[in-house]
């Protein structure tokens, strides 16, 4: 009987998805069939393809199950050429064709090649024996078992080789023919070297490949997308002869293209019940915006397709408010109609916020349905708002909080009681005994009322704030025990108590009571924020502590080696901005080459101190230029034929080490020149330089030691006499 070549161009499922078509059995010539034949076995195939690339082809096979592939590790096999397209040439490119060595393996490819390590495993590991299963050997159960992860090392080897052409030929899955001609058409045939008596196996063959440079398949799947709460897209795509893929994802329509995956995707296995017969990618934590997607498929011969066609999503915000809470309904009746006052409150006001809406329900009215009591949204500043309750029953209000986005979150219903419009008396006498604990115990005179229901006890940090209850519901006794820390950044604690009736009516609060806090703990020092010098003054901008103990704050300055501190400011800390800054603006007198440091100490209104801050030290000069009086005279001796000049001066520092200098703009001077000095006990100079006729301009100046000077003294005019 005569051995056909059949071939069955089947995908390998989920691991190996060849793009083989069925093709007739061609006979082969005499010199490429085998002689021996087996009957009424089941024979095996090998699915083969081949691509052209120009100036070489690749071929690649694959057993089509784990059985003939580990039988086939050990054979081998052989790759023949045919040329279709002239003479019919017929060669023997390779045989003998094996995985290489594990050595090999291990001197080829990098010890953290995790895809290396796994093709290693699955050629040379050993494998689960019958009597190594679960199930009791030689059970149904064990057979099983011990088939599927036959099925799992066989699928994920040739996922491998399908992933890494270098790995493919290294596991004895592909050959790569470089003396194909270009242009030129080819057959090939990839035979294994397994006798059929020992395991019955279908040559593979793949027809018509022309040597052509090679262009990249378009992926043509269509996405699918699903916007999953709070921020994810969660993208589909049909299963096809694809199985990895790398999931591209760009920004805002703009910019670059980014692959999300780091390794070659491999979607998991899904609900098929739920997601129908899909891949799937979930990209998480994203941004609200615009995103572009696009899959790109690696094919059986690890090469990456075109992308697919881009999907584009419009992520838009699906994370509502967080929850308002209703706190009071209370119900007003002017005239007929009947009014409800309602406060709420609202722990974080989001950026998208965008206001509140007061809802009603009532099952005999509004037939299951929440009913707006408003028509326009409200802001989302607001925390009070009044709505028209005429004619409607006794029901349930919630305060609806909506964002931008039209996500919405609504409080607790809370009762409304429309028919009883009398609010109980308000509590009188609250009282309230500190401790220095913390623990404050408040007493107040019941209500007379005799329907009151409960006591709420309301609480804010300042008078300006609102009060928030902090009892808990039902509180029937008119003792309420609060504790408060006393390490609050706060002067006191205000307290107000409200009764309500069985109709849900509420009294006015009681006027607030300041329960102070004993706060014995050291306040925070101030500290130095910015600091300036010049020629008059030292700036200290100083920032205060911002805790509410703080009375005020002592500024002290010291001269270097001095021990003692001058305190020269006292700053009330309650004078002081939001800011808590103050400027202190020093005048120290003036000491040669000595530093003046400068600090500043914080005392609470028990007092308690901070301490000192920082010390900054300058280095103060002082004025350079002194506003001294200084009066010139003189007058032209005809006798001596001299100019007598003569000054006084006043303000001069009694310690100060000075003297005098004359300046003079005699005839022919375009400006004053200095001519000589005088010591500070000679106040007197005589010009002998002028000479009948001409006159001369003068002026005297105060010169410092240490380079300070004084402002010029008047200037005299002086003519000598004929």
């Amino acid at each position: 009987m005569k051995r056909t070549l059949s071939i069955f161009y089947l995908a390998l499922g989920a691991f190996f998805p060849l793009a083989l078509k069925a093709q007739t059995a061609v006979d082969l010539p005499d010199t490429l069939k085998h002689t021996n034949e087996v009957p009424d076995r089941h024979w095996f195939s090998l699915k083969v393809l081949a691509r052209a690339y120009g100036d070489s082809v690749v071929v690649r096979w694959a057993p089509d199950e784990y059985v003939s592939w580990k039988f086939l590790n050990a054979y081998g096999y052989e790759v023949i050429r045919v040329r279709t397209d002239e003479d019919h040439r017929i060669d023997t490119l390779a045989t003998g064709i094996h995985p290489i060595k594990r050595k090999e393996f291990e001197e080829r490819f990098s010890p953290t090649d995790s895809l290396a390590g796994a093709a290693v495993q699955f050629i040379f590991g050993r494998g689960m024996r019958m009597n190594e299963t679960e199930a009791e050997p030689g059970s149904p159960g064990a057979i099983i078992e011990l088939k599927e992860q036959q099925e799992t090392i066989y699928g994920l080897g040739m996922l491998v080789a399908e992933l890494r052409p270098d790995l493919a030929q290294a596991m004895g899955l592909m050959y790569v023919d470089r003396t194909a001609q270009r242009g030129a058409k080819y057959d090939y045939i990839v035979r294994p070297l397994i006798p059929d008596s020992v395991l019955p196996v279908h040559d593979g063959v793949v027809f018509g490949i022309q040597n052509t440079a090679f262009v990249p398949e378009s992926y043509s799947t269509q996405l699918i997308d699903s916007i999953r709460p709070p921020k994810a897209v969660e993208l589909f795509w049909p299963f096809d002869k694809y199985t990895v893929f790398d999931i591209e994802r760009r920004d805002n329509e703009q910019g670059e293209w980014h692959v999300l995956n780091e390794r070659p995707y491999l979607p998991s296995q899904i609900n098929e019940a739920q997601y129908g017969d899909f891949n799937r990618y979930l990209d998480e934590d994203l941004d609200v915006g615009i995103y572009e997607y696009r899959i790109r498929a690696y094919d059986a011969f690890g090469q990456k397709t075109s992308p697919s066609a881009v999907r584009r999503v419009d992520l838009t915000d699906l994370v509502p408010p967080s929850i308002p809470v209703l706190t009071l309904i209370e119900i007003e009746r002017p005239d007929s109609a009947v009014f409800a006052r309602l406060h709420w409150r609202k722990d974080s006001l989001e950026a998208d916020l965008a206001g509140y809406v007061p809802m009603y329900y009532n099952e005999n009215l509004s037939l299951n349905t929440w009913i707006p009591l408003t028509n326009q949204m409200l802001a989302p500043t607001d925390t009070t708002c009044v709505v028209n309750v005429t004619g409607l029953q006794t029901g349930h209000l919630v305060i609806a909080a909506y964002d931008k986005s039209g996500n919405k979150a609504t409080s607790v219903p809370m009762l409304i009681r429309i028919s009883d419009v009398e609010p109980p008396a308000t509590p009188t006498n609250l009282r309230a005994l500190p401790s220095p604990t913390g623990r404050v115990t408040l007493r107040w005179a019941p209500s007379p009322d005799k329907d009151v229901r409960e006591y709420s006890i309301w609480k804010a940090n300042s008078l300006d704030h609102v009060f928030g209850r902090i009892s808990p519901r039902d509180l029937s006794d008119s003792i309420f025990v609060d504790t408060i820390s006393v390490r609050a950044n706060q002067k006191f604690v205000y307290y107000k108590v409200m009764a309500t009736d069985f109709s849900g009516n509420s009294s006015e609060q009681s006027e607030p009571i300041a329960v102070p806090i004993p706060d014995l703990s050291q306040p925070q020092p101030c500290r130095a924020d910015s600091i300036a010098m010049d020629d008059e003054c030292i700036r200290i901008w100083w920032v205060g502590s911002a805790e509410a103990n703080v009375k005020t704050h002592r500024v002290l300055r010291r001269l270097k080696d001095e021990e003692q501190w001058t305190l020269i400011a006292i700053v009330d800390a309650d004078s002081l901005g939001p800011d808590h800054r103050f400027l202190m603006v020093d005048r120290p007198p003036y000491v040669q080459d000595r530093r003046y440091y400068y600090a500043c100490e914080s005392r609470s209104r028990m007092g308690v101190s901070s301490g000192l801050s920082l010390q900054q030290s300058f280095l103060f000069k002082g004025p350079q230029i002194l506003d001294i009086d200084l009066k010139l005279i003189g007058n032209y001796d005809g006798k001596t034929g001299e100019t007598r000049l003569t000054w006084e001066t006043g303000g001069v520092p009694t310690d100060a080490d000075f003297y005098y200098v004359i300046y003079r703009k005699g005839p022919g001077d375009e400006d004053f020149k200095f001519i000589t000095s005088a010591k500070r006990d000679e106040p007197v100079y005589a010009d002998g330089l002028l000479r009948a006729g001409q006159k001369a301009d003068y002026y005297v100046k105060i010169r410092f030691r240490d380079g300070r000077a004084s402002t010029p003294s008047n200037t005299i005019t002086i003519t000598a006499k004929e």
